[in-house]
């Protein structure tokens, strides 16, 4: 017989079969629902709950992918054995950027059951490949150019990533001791390419709407750079979005000092908040005086997942030899299978699924949150800039948060020393951990404030 749980949804948020999955695992981490219980059957859940059939199959199967259910054949779905050692703690991370996992699992699923039905094609991808494959350029070609970025697929090159998009595209066009100008508070993986490759790296200060002009072109004169790198859609780690009018001068500057712009666009930005890229206006002002200067790169690491490391670059023809010979000095080909998996995923719904209503509510949870602390704030997409008010101190959040097995990020980790931290609302396992979570960092500001006022 199976149990007769019947869930209240209205305390959870998303789309239907994630307010039901979070339901199911809330109830197995309290106990109400134990193990080796078997769930209702899906019909007549979906009744109770006026879902339809496939939505409680789409969570019960989330729910076995979790590893919370196993479904035996003929008998039913079964709430496993939750082993959780006393001495390991659950870390909730808010800490890396990442999209939350809700589809992913089976849109990989689907898309290695689909290839593996075509032997002829695994063949193809099994040989070497020195050059990508048009046609899954032309995949590629098609899928930017519905994003509304314009380019050809002559434009495109494959990388493992975007971090090997950096590396390969500064070690194609600098030498030691050339210099790179990026932003003062960045990623940080551009200076470790930078520090590699013996490349003198100098950060620009920030204002609200992207670099501050007046001292780029004071550090442009000084010190001649060949390249500026910089992210326009959503900086890493404040959130600020480049203005327009700061698009148009960084193209001016470029063509006037000639240096080439690294435009990173990985960060996840909602469509609402997203901009096409100086790659476009950069293409309107191309000339035979005046060469394209933008160099574009992105990925699918921030966009469907991490462990995909699939990241490509629009390239100038004109720079496409050096950083391909670059690329090649690196690895002899970038992996065509992975590249075709990319592509399957691209050319269906799967690649984003619901995750984008879900992101926005977790977002406006985190603004109301923000506003509450009364605390100076940005977000956009998967991250928030959030500043402390003294005598709260950013490491004093950050180690206590660790404590509690909540991973956030310093301001300091990217350069930053004005009391900010950096949260990335992807990384929660389940809306119950990401609302529990979310809370806990508001109680620990808000407890934090109140003690060093106590003792001051």
């Amino acid at each position: 017989m199976g149990t007769m749980w019947n869930p209240d949804l209205d305390a959870y948020l998303g789309p239907k079969y994630l307010r039901l999955f979070d339901a199911i695992e809330a109830a197995i981490n309290r106990g109400e629902l134990e193990s080796g219980v078997k769930l209702p059957p899906q019909r007549r859940l979906a009744d109770n709950v006026g879902f339809t059939i496939g939505t409680v199959t789409r969570a019960y199967a989330l729910a076995e992918q979790k590893g919370l259910v196993e479904a035996r054949v003929g008998a039913g779905t079964f709430v496993k054995p939750q082993f959780k050692p006393a001495s390991a703690q659950q870390q909730a991370n808010f800490a890396t950027c990442q999209q939350p996992l809700t589809n992913q699992i089976g849109a990989l699923s689907d898309a290695l059951t689909q290839l593996a039905k075509d032997p002829h094609k695994l063949s193809v991808l099994l040989g070497y490949h020195p050059n990508p494959l048009p046609e899954q350029q032309f995949v590629f070609h098609q899928w930017l150019s519905k994003r509304g970025i314009t380019q050809s697929s002559e434009d495109l090159l494959f990388t493992h990533g975007a971090q090997q998009g950096i590396y390969v595209t500064l070690n194609g066009l600098l030498k030691p001791g050339d210099t790179l100008l990026h932003e003062a508070n960045c990623y940080p993986g551009i200076r470790l390419a930078a520090q590699q490759l013996g490349v003198h790296n100098i950060g620009v200060p920030l204002t609200h709407d992207g670099l501050d002009l007046e001292a780029l072109a004071q550090l442009v004169v000084e010190h001649q750079p060949k390249i500026i790198y910089l992210t326009l859609n959503n900086q890493n780690p404040t959130c600020i979005q480049y203005s327009d009018a700061q698009r148009e001068t960084l193209l001016h500057l470029a063509q006037q000092h000639d240096f080439y712009i690294i435009e990173d666009d990985v960060n996840y930005c909602l469509p609402q908040e997203w901009k096409a890229p100086l790659w476009n206006l950069a293409l309107t002002k191309k000339s035979s005086s005046a060469p394209q200067r933008v160099i574009y790169l992105s990925s699918l690491s921030k966009l469907f997942s991490g462990g995909l490391r699939q990241g490509f670059l629009l390239i100038p023809e004109q720079l496409r030899p050096q950083i391909k010979l670059a690329l090649h000095s690196q690895c002899w080909m970038i992996s065509p299978l992975n590249i075709e998996l990319a592509t399957k995923l691209i050319t269906t719904k799967s690649l984003m699924g619901d995750r984008e209503k879900l992101i926005a509510q977790r977002q406006a949870m985190c603004i109301d949150m923000s506003e509450r602390l009364g605390l100076k704030n940005r977000w956009r997409g998967l991250t928030g800039w959030l500043q402390l008010k003294s005598p709260v101190k950013a490491h004093h959040v950050v180690t206590s948060l660790a404590s509690s097995g909540i991973l956030i990020r310093n301001g300091d980790d990217f350069d930053n020393h004005d009391n900010y931290i950096r949260l990335s609302i992807g990384g929660a396992s389940s809306n119950v951990e990401f609302e529990a979570s979310l809370l806990a960092i508001e109680s620990c500001i808000l407890n934090l404030t109140q003690n060093a006022y106590s003792i001051m």
